[in-house]
């Protein structure tokens, strides 16, 4: 089947089996082929990171899918028949446009063609929309530049109290309407916010999660609630302390509207 694919398409499959391998996995499938055309970084890999995917989340997002495998890792790796469903489209999808090989777009193609594969999934888990992508490979195509997506601002929320877990939800449910996604590790957010109770203290455990977000230069929102107080010189990394925002529960929508203002001034190149 590998016969009309290109070499760096064939570099892909490569790339895929070395994914595999990372998580244990015992076979390659969509989700591996979709790390392999990231890895290998030709043009499928420049569609992707358009549309704004990028290989930290796409891995974080198969380990959260598949898991880590257990059992002794075989020398040989089959693909799963979605994975030879997927290489097959590809080939499909070449010759559907009259082109004599598979490239990486193809691939990339025909990997998005499988429907019951885990690559749509890991990518819907990172916010990235399978029709946006699939555009932009035809684009790719022919010959067209690719302007990167705009993409929702990924947030982190840090806050000290057991009973601030609901408040929390409540505000990610809310600023989900207004474009900005929640993720659930500090390392993956564009922008923290710190949701700060009367009784907090700098050596509560939430400082930490603060201090790593300043270490990588990471916008830091207070988020004070029903009146607390914060002076910002007891935050660290004050240099990328934003604008604090209250939020009371009588005024709740209206000062979550405003957060979600506060965080695109933060973050302008994101949306």
């Amino acid at each position: 089947m590998l016969g009309r694919f290109t070499e760096s398409a064939r570099q892909v499959s490569v790339v895929a089996l070395q994914e595999a391998r990372r998580f244990n996995h015992t076979a390659i499938g969509t989700e591996h082929l979709l790390l392999g055309l990231i890895g290998e970084g030709g043009a499928a890999a420049a569609v992707l990171a358009s549309a704004g995917l990028s290989p930290d989340a796409c891995r974080a997002r198969v380990l959260e899918v598949d898991g880590r495998g257990s059992l002794p890792v075989p020398d040989h790796l089959p693909f799963t028949p979605g994975a030879k469903r997927a290489l097959a489209a590809a080939v499909r999808e070449s010759l559907a446009l009259g082109h004599r090989h598979v490239v990486t777009e193809h691939l990339l193609l025909g990997v998005l063609a499988e429907d019951e594969g885990v690559a749509l999934d890991v990518l819907t888990r990172c916010g990235i929309d399978p029709a946006d992508v699939r555009d932009r490979a035809f684009a790719a195509l022919a010959g067209i530049d690719l302007s990167p997506a705009p993409r929702a601002a990924r947030l982190f929320l840090s806050y000290r109290r057991p009973q601030d877990l609901h408040l929390a939800g409540r505000i990610a449910d809310r600023l989900d309407d207004f474009g900005r996604s929640v993720v659930c590790d500090v390392g993956e957010c564009d922008v923290l916010l710190a949701v700060v109770g009367p009784d907090w203290t700098p050596t509560d455990l939430m400082r930490a999660e603060v201090e790593r977000a300043a270490r990588r230069s990471v916008p830091v929102i207070p988020v004070l609630v029903d009146g607390a107080e914060l002076p910002a010189d007891q935050l660290p990394g004050t240099g990328h302390v934003a604008d604090h925002v209250t939020v009371r529960h009588e005024t709740f929508r209206e000062d979550v509207a405003r957060l979600a203002d506060v965080v695109g001034y933060a973050q302008p190149g994101i949306g």
